[in-house]
């Protein structure tokens, strides 16, 4: 290696960093881990090499596991115990490895000519230890797939953006019962996106709304739902709660495929359901579904705004 190789891009130091997590026993044991095979692999994004490392690393483990339960019913019992709990063990990894195959999936494509990590330069903002300690012992559970699908989306953040994804999001992820993930998640599909964050404006008007599509019942309604979240730490006072948009300059705010800009002439305040940092971080590995009632409530907002306030311009 010199030392004219181009900068490592973040993309290609993320999936370095979840590939280094496995472990030493994954980088030692294969060639493919090298910053040699990588480069001998110009041809595949980075991203995709590692992809075909995490494949063959669960494929081991699957073969280990099946050869380990030939031999189940030939011991004794004694090392029948040991069987039973290395498989597991092995079922454990296999999730975890998983997760980690999936986060790859969830990293900004690339066209492979990035360099490697070829220094202690290149590989300082890895993920720590700490956070992979606790990433480790929840992705080895049996989870659902939504909460496996947040855990790969945390990864990938966390991999590129250290310190993004703090250890109480992650605990969120990890503990959080189904029903409230979902009663969120309906929150999140009818918010506007300002460009300071998400918001429901002027959320008291639609309290008795039902809310399109939720999953936990046709019957919920947007004031059932936010009071259900209130103690959770997921959103402001709803009493209280509000965004501020700029007396000058240019903002924009959108909900779905509706984008609109705004010039404004003074300050705006925006009153409404508001989400907390830990929110933000939960709503921002989630894809919402806009619905008939986001489009309503923000198309109710846009057109609250006088000339006097803002000129407002639909982006087409």
């Amino acid at each position: 290696m010199t030392e004219n190789l181009p900068s490592v891009s973040r993309t290609a130091r993320a999936a370095w960093g979840i590939v280094k997590a496995i472990g030493p026993l994954v980088i030692s044991q294969t060639e493919k881990a090298s910053k040699a095979y990588a480069q001998h692999q110009m041809r595949l994004a980075q991203v995709e090499a590692y992809k075909e490392l995490m494949v063959g690393e669960i494929r081991t483990l699957n073969e280990v596991r099946r050869k380990l339960l030939e031999k189940y019913y030939d011991v004794s019992d004694e090392e029948r115990f040991r069987i039973k709990r290395d498989i597991q063990d092995l079922e454990k990894d296999t999730r975890r490895l998983g997760a980690y195959q999936k986060a790859l999936e969830y990293l900004p494509k690339e066209d492979g000519t990035a360099p490697l990590p070829s220094s202690e330069a290149d590989t300082t903002e890895l993920i720590s230890p700490s956070w992979m300690d606790r990433f480790n012992e929840v992705a080895r559970l049996q989870n659902e797939a939504w909460r496996q699908d947040l855990l790969s989306k945390a990864l990938a953040r966390e991999a590129q953006y250290p310190g993004s994804i703090s250890p109480r999001a992650l605990w969120f992820i990890g503990t959080v019962d189904e029903p409230i993930f979902h009663a969120f998640a309906s929150l999140i599909d009818i918010s506007s996106n300002f460009e300071n964050g998400l918001i429901i404006p002027n959320h008291q008007g639609y309290y008795t709304r039902i809310l399109p599509g939720c999953i936990l019942g046709d019957d919920r309604t947007l004031g059932h739902i936010a009071f259900m979240l209130l103690d959770l730490g997921l959103m402001g006072d709803l009493l209280t709660s509000f965004r501020m948009i700029s007396s000058t300059g240019i903002s924009q705010v959108a909900y779905g495929t509706q984008h609109y800009i705004l010039r404004t002439k003074q300050e705006i305040r925006v009153n409404g359901i508001v989400l907390t940092s830990l929110g933000s971080v939960i709503a921002s590995l989630y894809e919402p579904k806009p619905n008939e009632l986001g489009a309503e409530i923000f198309d109710a907002w846009v057109k609250s705004i006088s000339p006097a306030v803002a000129d407002v311009q639909l982006v087409t």
